[in-house]
């Protein structure tokens, strides 16, 4: 589900609902714009174009202001200059909220990062990203800290800052079959790279909990009287049979970004696309990052062939080899999908802070409406082989 930036414009989501209306033009010719309108609407939790109208002005009415002193702390643990107003809050994650800071050397985006997003993790993410942009790819500019850092800790929480640069959304579902092809290209470009990673994958894509920690996580949901608790509880036999795809990560592991999804990525005002997150990079094999961005691109709301089919073109323009997929390449896909899923349940159920609490109730219900399947990844690899 998409979620509303803290200041929106009627013109952000009026060219969202352009960019979606090509798409949908793609596989329904005689598509409208009402039509994309509330389509729109849906995916940000809206029942029609006029709710989301009144909801992005209620948001920039209600901007959340900036804590007391927390601009100009940034700027002196980042060497940014002298705050010239007063920060601007930009979009909330579960990682946290994002601020546009102005100074008299210019304009930045702070962020804030998980805690386990250490100074070795930044680099290794900033070693990708600066091999990206040689090879042509859009990022955002890191900004060191005048001890060199990339990660500081400021009122309590890690962050890192970037140069402002100026980007429209994030790119729509239906995925349009243009920007399927850039993003196919973006990935044949970094698995060309191949730059040799010799540090284990993360966790995160390798473990998976058992199911009692599964059943446990229902009592809770239903104790919490949480109304997607029943289809938590007919869904835990296709969290099963998910498992049943092996978690094994074999093969040669090269660098990857690992979170290269639509939330991570910006169409600038030349419609180029500018991917913004990079402190995720680790190791993963061609292969299982493929079919992983499979799952983010093409498959929602529904299997999106005309993307599948645009991302293959793209990628193997700037790759010049398909990958060779089968079940086993969605493991990681299948394990990230399962971790965030139960992690943004327990942040429903026991949120650290309101906004939290609204995030991860509405990410909560779409994951829960909209499950991965091994019957919807088995349609995904038919469409996808070459």
């Amino acid at each position: 589900m998409r979620h509303l930036p803290d200041n929106p414009s009627l013109g952000f989501l009026r060219k969202q609902a352009k960019d979606l209306l090509v798409a949908l033009r793609e596989s329904d010719p005689g598509a409208s714009l009402a039509e994309a309108q509330r389509t729109l609407a849906v995916e940000y939790g809206l029942r029609d174009w006029a709710a989301l109208k009144v909801e992005a002005e209620r948001r920039a009415a209600q901007a959340p202001v900036v804590s007391e002193g927390l601009a100009e702390a940034l700027a002196a643990a980042f060497g940014l200059g002298q705050v010239t107003n007063q920060a601007a809050a930009v979009s909330f994650s579960l990682m946290g909220r994002c601020w546009s800071i102005s100074t008299d050397r210019g304009r930045w985006l702070a962020i804030t990062v998980y805690p386990w997003i250490t100074a070795d993790q930044a680099e290794l993410g900033s070693k990708l990203r600066d091999a990206a942009v040689a090879a042509g790819i859009a990022a955002p500019t890191p900004v060191r800290s005048p001890e060199g850092r990339l990660i500081e800790t400021v009122q309590g929480e890690n962050w890192r800052v970037h140069e402002w640069i100026e980007v429209g959304p994030s790119p729509v579902s239906p995925t349009p079959a243009a920007v399927a092809r850039g993003v196919g290209e973006i990935f044949g470009t970094l698995h060309s790279l191949a730059i040799p990673s010799d540090t284990p994958p993360h966790p995160y894509v390798t473990w998976r909990r058992p199911d009692a920690e599964w059943k446990e996580l229902l009592d809770r949901a239903r104790a919490a009287d949480k109304p997607w608790a029943g289809r938590l509880a007919d869904l835990l036999p296709t969290f099963r049979e998910l498992q049943t795809i092996p978690a094994d990560v074999t093969g040669e592991l090269i660098l990857c970004n690992q979170v290269l999804n639509p939330e991570h990525v910006r169409l600038s005002h030349k419609n180029e696309l500018v991917v913004t997150e990079w402190d995720f990079a680790g190791s993963l094999t061609p292969e299982l990052e493929v079919a992983w961005a499979l799952t983010h691109w093409t498959f929602r709301p529904s299997l999106n062939p005309t993307a599948i089919a645009a991302f293959r073109d793209g990628y193997l323009h700037t790759a010049g080899r398909w990958p060779d997929l089968t079940m086993a390449s969605f493991a990681t896909a299948v394990t990230s999908w399962l971790n965030w899923t139960y992690n943004t349940i327990c942040e429903a159920i026991d949120p650290g802070d309101p906004d939290r609490a609204h995030f991860a109730e509405r990410e909560s219900a779409d994951l829960l409406a909209r499950p991965m399947t091994c019957q919807s990844l088995q349609q995904l690899l038919a469409v996808a082989a070459p």
